[in-house]
This record gives C-alpha cells, structure tokens and sequence, in this order.
C-alpha cells in the first residue's frame, strides 16, 4: 500500500490530538547558562535522519552544522483532562514541532537512549507514540521533567511528585551527525563527555 506525504501527515496530526488535544502558542526555547557563550542561544531543530531532528544550540557551530541557525517554533500540547499534579509545578504535557514539509508534519520529542553512556538525547520524531516523552514548564516557564519515585531510598519509594531540571549542553554524535546539542542527564551526575554546559530551558512565547 502506498501512502502520500499529505495522508502520513494528516494521520501523524490525528494520533496527536487524539491524546494532547490543547496546543499553546508558539514559542522559541531559550538557554539559561552561567556559561557566557552558552547563555541565551536558542533551540533549533538539527536534522538526524529521515523526518527526525534533535535539539541543536542555533549559534553553535560543529561539523554538522558549520553555520548558525534561525531559531526553531515549538508548541506545547495539553490534554484538557489533565491538571499539575499535587505539590508539583506544571501540568504534563508533550513539545511538539511542525516539521517543515508539504504539508507540515507534527512532530514531538522522544528520548533516544545509548546504553554505552549516562545522557539521553531529545529528539523530534514525526506524531507521538507510547515512546513520546512527557515534560512540564513550571511557574517561571523552565521546561521539566516530573517523577515520584524517589530512587534514593532502597528500595525506591513512590510520593510526592517532583519536577527535575537535568539539562546539559553537549557536543553529541547520532547517527553519523555531530552536534552541540540539549541532553538530558540520567541521575544526579554529570555528563561524561568533556565541556558540557549546565542549561536551563526556558520557554519565551513570541
């Protein structure tokens, strides 16, 4: 059976708001460093692979990307049955972003994880899926990631429910791309690659 561009996106735009049916206003998503190169730079999409991008630093340059990029637009989506869970800042939600085709595809961000290392990489993959990674911005629209277990205790113990902020910027390599990219970092350490950043991710709607 052979699918056009035009069926896959508008299926790809049904499965999303089947299950994140409120979409917030556009906005860029901007770094917040005490590093002084890093502070400031925006997100933009990178290309990776076919309809698959990751979160690239705009100004940064690597061998993927010898030149600075526009900002990219991202979306916010909600279900309208959902609300901040107690004690905890920000409703969950999933980061979207309209993949620029004819016409648009949505796309939103998954987790790729590589066993070999201690950081997952964010990366745009066309509609949602069981895979599709849900986030939160609180108060001061800083982009999180909320858990309740607490890993800590042995064994682990479920409570109250907590928003975390494990962002890096890192120089990373996927399939064959090398980026200056957001990771996100699995546990309380940093990243094992050398000169990553410690970033916050905040949302400016514009």
């Amino acid at each position: 059976m052979k699918f056009t561009l035009a069926t896959l996106a508008l299926g790809l735009s049904a499965l999303t708001s089947a299950q994140y049916d409120v979409e917030s206003k556009s906005f860029r998503l901007v770094l917040v460093s005490k590093e002084n190169k890093i502070n400031g730079q925006t997100l933009t999409a990178c290309h990776v692979g076919a309809a698959i991008e990751s979160l690239c630093l705009s100004k940064s340059t690597s061998t993927s990307k010898p030149e600075p990029l526009a900002a990219s637009t991202f979306r916010f989506n909600t279900s309208a049955n959902s609300s901040p869970p107690s004690g905890s800042d920000g409703a969950p939600g999933i980061l979207t972003y309209k993949l620029n085709a004819t016409p648009p595809i949505p796309s939103s961000v998954q987790f790729s994880y590589d066993p070999t290392t201690n950081y997952a990489l964010p990366l745009l993959f066309p509609g949602t899926s069981e895979n599709t990674q849900t986030f939160s911005f609180d108060k001061n629209n800083l982009l999180n990631v909320q858990g309740y277990v607490n890993y800590k205790t042995s064994p682990p113990k479920a409570g109250e429910t907590k928003a975390y902020y494990r962002w890096y910027a890192c120089q990373t390599y996927y399939s064959g791309y090398e980026y200056p990219n957001l990771v996100w970092v699995l546990g309380e350490g940093e990243p094992e690659t050398p000169d990553c950043a410690k970033v916050n991710v905040k949302r400016v709607y514009i």
